[in-house]
């Protein structure tokens, strides 16, 4: 059987395979870069969320690991009674509400993400783009680093 973070870690990494291949796919192909951004955007997310999922596990010293990670800390599995969870958990439950975490979390909108218009470098809209999964995806790699030493004390 895997580790959580094991789990966390290759999850991560198929993050980043998938953020290397939209960061090189041919807008020249699709209707524009909102096509490609529906296409990479769902899949790069579910991976993130799992990496977050296995990590929080690992956090919380869960085992036997579930079949599928939570997607935030309020899925995480009770503990046995007296066992009380880390501080950090209500750390990562303030950066789901309102941290770089959110965004993240938050469902994608359905269909298509709005039409970026030549000359302007934003859209206002809540649909994940490259930059924002990319920001998710070093903030997991610091965190997830930062955290290694606490967990190998264990």
């Amino acid at each position: 059987m895997s580790s959580a973070r094991g789990l966390a870690n290759h999850s991560l990494y198929m993050a980043s395979l998938l953020l290397d291949a939209w960061e090189g796919a041919p807008e020249h192909l699709m209707a524009g870069s909102s096509a490609i951004d529906a296409a990479y955007a769902p899949a790069v997310r579910l991976h993130l969320l799992d990496a977050y999922g296995w990590f929080l596990l690992a956090v919380q010293r869960i085992s036997p690991l579930p079949g599928t990670p939570p997607q935030g800390v309020d899925q995480l599995p009770d503990r046995a009674a007296g066992i009380g969870r880390p501080g950090e958990i209500e750390e990562y439950r303030r950066l789901e509400r309102e941290g770089w975490l959110s965004r993240l979390c938050a469902p994608l909108p359905a269909g298509m993400p709005a039409r970026r218009r030549p000359g302007s470098l934003a859209v206002s809209n809540d649909y994940l783009d490259i930059a924002a999964c990319r920001e998710c995806k070093d903030h997991f790699e610091a965190l997830f680093a930062r955290m290694s030493d606490s967990l190998d004390e264990y």
